[in-house]
């Protein structure tokens, strides 16, 4: 009897701690939030003072780069608001910075939004996606690069033209999420997988609702990565991701090298679809697709 709920502890534990939205990418259809708060065993949980330091980092007066990326991003004239029920769940401490898993939570009256932007403001490469939808979408997950501490800032342009703005401050324990290798050769044994290899995953939610899932194989490469030569591996990754179904489109994604090697995006979606399919073009313009492009 005791070795009876040994086990099933055991297993109750190993699901909780290792569970969430980019652990796996079998895991299911729920909207975990383990992530929003989440200290490494290497820093304590925040004090007075690093939220103090959060706050004056996610105001954008105090911000040196923010007005530059708001004209480049969202417009010269962009109407923008900064809001609280655009959420970021996100580690508040970061370890791996080379792969950070981040899900962005739209309020109701969002979700029939426009354009979406991810920018990350102390990266090298600041803009990490851009979405235009064809459908409703609640939520969105992507995992992402970090070179060093930073505002993450998801803005989201709503059918009135305004930019809505949710922010998150990240610490990185480790800087370098942009200008190290996710596998370093000299100290572990890297595998790599066949460049363009597609997997989808679809899952249903509660009340008729889809949660999809899309993982690309791809290096993502930075050009800021030497290789053991000390040669600059060049620049390469996933520029374009086009998504749809039986009932024709769902979104265009544009994607940058600050998103990690084989990235995976998640998809929230309010109605379930059937037959998704994904078409990928990279920065050295090779296509790749989740069908037969042939039957078309």
């Amino acid at each position: 009897m005791i070795k009876y709920f040994l086990f099933i502890f055991i297993y109750i534990y190993s699901g909780v701690s290792f569970s969430g939205p980019f652990s796996d990418f079998k895991a299911g259809a729920e909207l975990s939030e383990e992530l929003s708060s989440s200290p490494t065993a290497k820093r304590n949980t925040p004090n007075s003072d690093s939220l103090v330091q959060s706050i004056d980092a996610l105001n954008p007066e105090n911000s040196n780069v923010w007005r530059d990326l708001q004209d480049n991003l969202l417009g010269n004239d962009a109407n923008v608001l900064f809001v609280d029920d655009i959420k970021l769940i996100m580690q508040d401490y970061i370890e791996e910075a080379h792969k950070v898993p981040l899900i962005v939570t739209l309020p109701k009256r969002l979700h029939n939004f426009k354009n979406f932007v991810l920018i990350i403001e102390n990266n090298p490469i600041q803009q990490a996606m851009s979405i235009r939808p064809y459908r409703l979408i609640e939520s969105l997950g992507m995992n992402i690069r970090l070179e060093d501490d930073s505002p993450v800032r998801a803005a989201v342009q709503a059918d009135n033209g305004i930019w809505y703005v949710g922010s998150k401050m990240a610490f990185v324990a480790s800087a370098g999420g942009c200008s190290t290798p996710a596998c370093d050769p000299s100290v572990e044994v890297c595998e790599t997988g066949t460049i363009g290899k597609i997997a989808i995953k679809q899952y249903e939610r509660e009340a008729g609702a889809e949660r999809i899932k899309l993982k690309i194989t791809h290096p993502m490469e930075t050009g800021f990565v030497t290789d053991l030569e000390g040669e600059i591996i060049p620049e390469y990754f996933v520029k374009n991701i086009h998504v749809d179904d039986n009932e024709g489109a769902i979104a265009d994604i544009t994607t940058f090298a600050a998103l990690s090697s084989d990235p995976v995006i998640l998809l929230d979606l309010p109605k379930k679809g059937q037959s998704v399919r994904i078409h990928v073009k990279d920065s050295l313009g090779l296509e790749f697709f989740s069908y037969d492009n042939n039957t078309m």
